[in-house]
């Protein structure tokens, strides 16, 4: 398992696209998570007409269009700004990504507090405010989390995270097992963006520069209020069904949208009619799902064993991938228990791991450029407990995972 591997150090925008072995990338992050109908109806066009036609949820909450001829990218990206899916300025769509939580009611405390973060990172992490301050930009990979009280987006990982709490506002960060309180709204942005800040000064002393905040030093913390340890278990993942006073939750095989179903479920809503992107590769619906979704494209049963599945993009579109890694996952999903995740990557770089995964399954190239699969713990990826050739999979696979559940 010692192939080379190239590992991005940014993520894709629509300003900032990035190129892959099937086209061009490009990124929309909703806003609050939340999408209109309509929106959904103009991703759904465009990616039927200028792209894959399989638009991607990312764990993150954010949604992709791949595999764009590189003449279209401009003409794609102006009918994602007509339809106010990306801004305007580039400058925007750069700044630091705020990722939120859909369990949220329109103006409630989650909601606000969003805003107000959204609306603070932009005026003041954008890359022109930065540079005013003679900072560089600060990567792509940093973004900041907005979840909800039971924090279910806890897992996430990303680099600052903020909640409401009991009687205030919490604050973390990246993976630290404490958080900071905070008696406002005001007061916790205020220190999120102080955070920010200070890492974007410290990092510019340090070579290579971090991305991540938890790429610094132990030594190097930013001034804090007093840190509390975790009193709450983060909540399970939520699966499709009913979500009582938030709507209906559906979900996409592998975080895979299929266009052509996407455009058929947004033309049976209001054009208004929000539709919320979660981090669990699934969208929830306002409401009650309509009648005619099929469980081909859409994942409407909580024991659908494609949700015990996930995958990178693999081969034949990541120029990375030694094997069609989605396929191999969807043939394996019959065999991985319920209450277990199996996670199939065509490379070792393990792209898109999911957080509660229990094995992996990764491709590599043997010495004489056969594709290769190790079976691993998710814990130690790099670590195969059994490998075997690609050609006999699944039946084969099949039997090592099932020793390796058990």
């Amino acid at each position: 398992m010692a192939d080379p591997i190239q590992v991005q150090g940014w993520c894709p925008t629509a300003w900032q696209p990035m190129r892959a072995q099937d086209g061009w990338i490009l990124r929309v992050r909703p806003h609050c998570a939340a999408i209109s109908a309509a929106q959904w109806r103009v991703l759904a066009q465009l990616a039927l007409a200028h792209a894959h036609p399989a638009i991607e949820l990312t764990r993150l909450g954010n949604v992709q269009l791949r595999g764009v001829d590189e003449a279209q990218v401009h003409a794609l990206r102006r009918h994602l700004i007509e339809a106010a899916l990306v801004p305007a300025d580039a400058d925007a769509d750069l700044a630091p990504a705020v990722h939120c939580t859909p369990l949220y009611q329109a103006g409630d405390a989650t909601h606000a507090l969003a805003r107000q973060l959204s609306a603070a990172v932009l005026a003041c992490l954008n890359p022109q405010a930065l540079a005013r301050q003679r900072l560089a930009a600060l990567p792509s990979k940093f973004g900041l989390l907005v979840d909800d009280p039971a924090r279910r987006m806890r897992a996430i990982g990303a680099d600052l995270q903020l909640w409401v709490a009991d009687g205030g506002y919490g604050l973390a960060l990246a993976d630290a097992a404490h958080w900071h309180g905070f008696a406002s709204a005001d007061a916790a942005v205020d220190a999120a963006m102080g955070i920010a800040l200070w890492f974007a000064r410290e990092r510019a002393g340090l070579a290579p520069a971090p991305t991540r905040l938890r790429g610094l030093p132990a030594h190097r913390a930013p001034p804090l209020p007093p840190a509390q340890p975790w009193s709450i278990r983060p909540a399970e993942p939520l699966g499709p069904g009913p979500l009582p006073g938030h709507g209906t939750l559906i979900g996409a095989p592998l975080g895979r949208i299929d266009a052509a179903a996407l455009l058929a479920l947004a033309t049976q809503l209001s054009p208004a009619a929000e539709i919320r992107v979660t981090p669990w590769r699934s969208l929830l619906l306002e409401g009650e799902a309509p009648p005619a979704l099929d469980a081909v494209h859409w994942i409407i049963e909580p024991a659908d064993a494609r949700l015990r599945v996930s995958a990178c993009t693999g081969a034949p579109r990541c120029a990375q991938g030694h094997v069609p890694a989605q396929t191999l996952a969807l043939a394996l999903a019959g065999a991985v228990p319920p209450h277990r995740h199996l996670h199939v990557s065509g490379c070792a770089k393990c792209c898109a791991l999911s957080a509660d995964a229990a094995a992996v399954v990764v491709a590599s190239r043997g010495a004489t450029g056969q594709p290769l699969l190790h079976i691993c713990r998710a814990d130690a990826p790099g670590t195969p407990i059994h490998s075997l050739a690609a050609t006999e999979a699944p039946a084969q696979i099949t039997r090592r995972l099932h020793d390796l559940y058990l």
